[in-house]
């Protein structure tokens, strides 16, 4: 059963819940700790681009066209196309020699306010660079690229990158394939449903790969490795100015690797513990994800109290009306069990 993760009070007293799952499992697959059921099923969604990123590193792509770890992050990231993600993307498909109309992720606005403004007030176009998936699909198109594969069906299930991409999951989610339920992305790529403790076995693979069981991802550990350090070294790629992924990574020294994904998913990627970690919210929204990985990491003790107050400054769980004043607050009462 979902437990409540977050809830938000007004005037002293619970105005609303938000229901939830959170796994913590090892590199073994075994569940260290959980509150909700692990078994609960969602889709991958966007924390499953450090993966899809995978085949982009293992092809040479990467090296052939001389991506630093900066476009790395980008190639695992939902940027928030502020202009210098928009201009760094430009600069990958630059160097793979592909335009930018060959990117198939759509053209959303811009999830950086500012640049969704001049969007919106016409005071710059609206391209396929602000998507905020626009670094991994540039990727992906440098895969094809360097690998002789069509770049107009690069988004189909069963083209070969794809295909390369879900033999991937079937690995680090430890699941066959008929178990991995298959949907599309907003972006328009395959995503993959499988339950919430399978992420988390994911992303114990790419914080310890080395220590991975063969078959799932072990063999996977120079480009997990690469990803997640070029992730933790540019996380204001994976992310933007202000976001909780960002800090996440930003504020622990790299000490964790995150990434969010749609419909309420945060995942991360502890290499010191050998721990991967999923966390959904079942009403899709993000507003209560940094007070529950707050708690997560305080009942873990997975960084100093230092770092969790300086998380907290950056993520004020205070809420405040119109005029700034304070009538209510964020607050995680749910407990791991099994830590």
């Amino acid at each position: 059963m979902p437990v409540v993760l977050a809830e938000a009070t007004r005037g002293g007293e619970v105005e609303s819940v938000h229901h939830g799952v959170a796994v913590v499992v090892d590199v073994e697959g075994e569940v260290v700790a959980a509150a909700g059921d692990p078994a609960h099923v969602a889709y991958f969604r966007s924390s499953a681009k450090p993966f899809q990123a995978v085949p982009l590193v293992e092809s040479g792509a990467a090296d052939a066209f001389g991506f630093i770890p900066a476009e790395l992050a980008l190639a695992c990231a939902s940027h928030h196309a502020e202009p210098r993600h928009q201009a760094a993307v430009a600069g990958m498909l630059a160097k793979i020699g592909v335009a930018a109309e060959a990117l198939r992720c759509g053209i959303p606005l811009p999830i950086d306010s500012v640049e969704a403004a001049r969007v919106a007030a016409g005071l710059v176009p609206a391209t396929s660079l602000q998507c905020d998936c626009s670094g991994k699909h540039a990727g992906m198109l440098a895969t094809c690229v360097h690998l002789g594969y069509p770049l107009d069906t690069y988004l189909h299930l069963d083209h070969p990158l794809q295909q390369t991409v879900l033999d991937l999951m079937v690995e680090v989610l430890r699941l066959p394939r008929p178990a991995i339920r298959l949907g599309t992305d907003g972006c328009g790529l395959p995503t993959f449903g499988a339950p919430m403790r399978a992420f988390a076995t994911a992303y114990a693979a790419f914080a310890v790969p080395n220590r991975t069981p063969a078959g799932h991802g072990r063999e996977h550990a120079p480009a997990f490795d690469r990803l997640r350090h070029a992730m933790t070294a540019h996380p204001e790629n994976v992310a933007g100015t202000g976001a909780l992924v960002t800090d996440l990574m930003a504020l622990s020294g790299g000490r964790i690797a995150a990434k969010s994904g749609a419909e309420g998913l945060l995942c991360l990627a502890v290499p010191e513990r050998g721990w991967g970690i999923a966390i959904r919210i079942l009403d899709g929204s993000f507003r209560s994800h940094a007070v529950v990985a707050i708690a997560l990491l305080e009942q873990l003790d997975l960084v100093e109290p230092m770092v969790v107050a300086e998380l907290r400054a950056h993520h004020d769980p205070v809420l405040r009306n119109h005029v700034g004043r304070q009538v209510g607050e964020l607050r995680a009462p749910f407990r791991l069990e099994g830590k």
